[in-house]
This record gives structure tokens, C-alpha cells and sequence, in this order.
């Protein structure tokens, strides 16, 4: 009897969340916001003061790298260097066993004395999906969202980040919450087209991600569900209005927000009703203003990564690094190994010390990945 009246509350809660995000659809224009303390609480911010510029630039960098073992040179960075996060993708993982050893080498690569720990993320979603095979979930999120069942949606999730948690993952860049058709290329890895399927499953989904104690970031805002091509290969664009966003694309997003999602990964595709020639991840009207202003969003904001072809197809990665931390972003996300990161780095240096990068911009998100580090216990 308890556990039935628990799981009609956690149902009722939902539908309150869903009805909330459906109600909240302003249609205006959103304008970049000034700087702000993005709810960082003191002590977060009294660390981020004590920091050098250098060790701030590492804060926002997130780096995925070659090798499978303890040769990998990702293991000497983090040796030298407080880097934000690391990126384990499925060209570091053989097995569970290996992949767990190797992440537990990455942290104590990256915690020795008093330095910042560096977060340890990867991007496993369901079925196909899945960056490490031997882990689970096996069910597509689109298999999740056909079967309409919140509670299915909120063991799948908590299955996967149970099985994250044990390897040593701490963010999980997932799930996919975009509104996919059957013609989208991100049809497979979706929920659902329905805004009202998609924002349920979402809400179920992060509900499973607290219970197995990994944080679960949704992607891809502001919602790549209509963009014409995959992000992953090339320019695409997302032609609907601002109003329908609204109403549709970001109701999922806007669940996952007001039940305390603590990151969420911004969107490369090229969106009209806000600039239609600048990826969304370095557009400040969508990561300023309608991120942040309009949908009070507090948590950290990771770019999908910066090497993907929609980016590498316009110019230079360490362009869009530069342009995403001015746009509002927080975390970078490189996760092709090599020149471009150091490259990157370097640039982010340059722009913060000739001006073109506020040094309060970079405070500001430095606070918040600090941040997230302290709510999943790293500081």
C-alpha cells in the first residue's frame, strides 16, 4: 500500500510539473541578463577568488582523451593541472572492469593534496545509445517513451546511473529530451514527439538519476528535435518560432528545470527565432536570455562538444570555446583529444586577460561547476 500511494504522489507531482511548464509559455523576446552570482553560495564563491586566471580556465574545460589504461596522457594533465572535467567516451572503455579502473586512476590523478577533483563525465543513454556497452540500460528512450509508464522511465534511469555510479561516472549527459519524429535523426535516442509524453518521461527520468546518485543533465537545449541534420556531422538548423518552442520543444526542459536538474547541455543546431547563423550554444538571447532569464535555470550549462561538425564546419574550436563562455555557457565540452584543447586553452587565456572575456563572466562560471561538483560531494 505505501509503495502504491508513493508512486501515485510521485505521479500526481508530475502531472503538477507538466501542467506548470505548459502554463509558462511567455512568448517574448529574450534579451541577454548582466552577470550574476547564478545562486553560488558564498563559500563556492570565496574559492573561485582564490584561484589563478590559469586555474580558472581549466575549471571550464572539459576533456575527453586517448588511451585505455594508465599511459593515457590525459593522466599527466591531470597531474599538472585542475581541469574541470574529463570526457570517458567508448573509445576508453573495453569493459566495466577496465573502464572502472581506469576512471579510478583519472581521480586520483586529479585529487591529490587540496587541488579541485576533476568530474567525471560521459554521455550513456539506452539501447543503441549506449556509450559503454556492458552497462545498462538496453531499452532505447524512444522503447521508454512508446510504453507511456513514468515508473518504467524512472527505473530505466536509475539503472543507468547505477551503473555509471559504480564505474565512478558523475554526470551523465543525458537523456535526450528533444522532441524527435520518427524522421529526426535523434528518433532512436528520444522520448518521444509529444510534449506531454517527453516532459513525464523526463520528469520520471530525473527522479532515477538522484535515486542512483549521479547527476543527469538533459540535452539538447533549446530542443533539437526539428533540426534539419545531426549536430554530431554538420550545420543544422531549427526553423520554428519562438512561441512554439515554447510551447512544445521546451516543456520537457522546463520539467527537468523545476525538479532540480543540475546541469543541462546546450544545443549546436542554428536556431531562427533567435539568430539563425549562430549555434545556440553561442547565442547569448538563448543562453543569457532564455536560459537563464526566462526559465530561471540555476544549474550548470555544458556545451555538446566543441569538435562535433556542426562547429568544426564554421571555423575553429577555439572560436566557439570563446564565443560559448561569452554567449552564458559554463562548461566546455572538447572531447577530441589533441592540439585543438591545448589550442583552446590558450585562446581562453588570451580573452581573459586582452578583456574580450569579462573576468566576472568566467567567475561566474567557474562558480557554477564548482558548484556542481559540491552538490555531488567532490569539494
Amino acid at each position: 500500500m505505501l509503495r502504491r500511494a508513493l508512486a501515485v504522489l510521485a505521479v500526481l507531482a508530475a502531472t503538477a510539473l507538466i501542467a506548470l511548464a505548459l502554463r509558462s509559455g511567455d512568448e517574448s523576446e529574450p534579451a541577454a541578463v548582466p552577470v550574476t552570482t547564478g545562486g553560488v553560495p558564498a563559500p563556492v564563491r570565496g574559492l573561485v577568488r582564490g584561484l589563478s586566471t590559469e586555474e580558472k580556465v581549466d575549471q571550464v574545460l572539459a576533456l575527453g582523451f586517448e588511451g585505455t589504461d594508465s599511459s593515457s596522457p590525459i593522466l599527466g594533465q591531470l597531474r599538472k593541472r585542475q581541469i574541470g572535467a574529463v570526457f570517458v567516451s567508448s573509445e576508453n572503455w573495453l569493459d566495466a572492469g577496465q573502464g572502472g579502473a581506469l576512471v579510478s586512476e583519472l581521480k586520483a590523478a586529479g585529487s591529490s593534496g587540496d587541488r579541485i577533483p576533476p568530474l567525471i563525465i560521459a554521455a550513456q543513454e539506452g539501447g543503441d545509445g549506449r556509450a559503454f556497452g556492458d552497462l545498462p540500460p538496453g531499452r532505447r528512450a524512444v522503447a521508454i517513451g512508446e510504453l507511456g509508464d513514468p515508473q518504467l522511465a524512472r527505473r530505466w534511469a536509475r539503472q543507468m546511473g547505477e551503473g555509471l555510479a559504480t564505474a565512478g561516472i558523475e554526470l551523465d549527459l543525458a537523456p535526450v529530451v528533444d522532441l524527435a519524429s520518427l524522421g529526426s535523426p535523434l528518433a532512436e535516442r528520444a522520448f518521444s514527439e509529444d510534449p506531454n509524453i517527453a516532459a513525464s518521461m523526463t520528469l520520471a527520468a530525473e527522479i532515477g538519476c538522484k535515486e542512483a546518485g549521479i547527476a543527469c543533465a538533459p540535452a539538447h537545449f533549446p530542443g533539437n528535435g526539428s533540426a534539419s541534420g545531426d549536430t554530431d556531422l554538420g550545420p543544422a538548423t531549427v526553423g520554428l518560432g519562438s512561441g512554439l518552442l515554447m510551447r512544445r520543444d521546451l516543456v520537457p526542459f522546463k520539467v527537468a528545470f523545476q525538479a532540480g536538474a543540475p546541469a543541462v547541455v546546450l544545443s549546436h543546431a542554428f536556431f531562427a527565432a533567435y539568430d539563425p547563423v549562430t549555434p545556440a550554444s553561442q547565442t547569448p538571447a538563448i543562453v543569457s536570455g532564455l536560459l537563464r532569464r526566462q526559465l530561471n535555470f540555476k544549474g550548470a550549462a555544458i556545451t555538446d562538444d566543441l569538435s562535433a561538425g556542426a562547429i568544426t564546419a564554421l571555423g575553429t574550436v577555439r572560436d566557439a570555446a570563446v564565443a560559448s563562455l561569452l554567449a552564458g555557457a559554463d562548461l566546455l565540452l572538447i572531447e577530441r583529444a589533441g592540439e585543438a584543447q591545448d589550442v583552446t586553452r590558450e585562446a581562453l587565456l588570451r580573452a581573459v586577460r586582452d578583456g574580450t572575456i569579462p573576468p566576472a563572466r568566467l567567475d561566474e562560471a567557474v562558480g557554477r561547476v564548482l558548484e556542481l561538483k559540491r552538490t555531488l560531494g567532490l569539494l
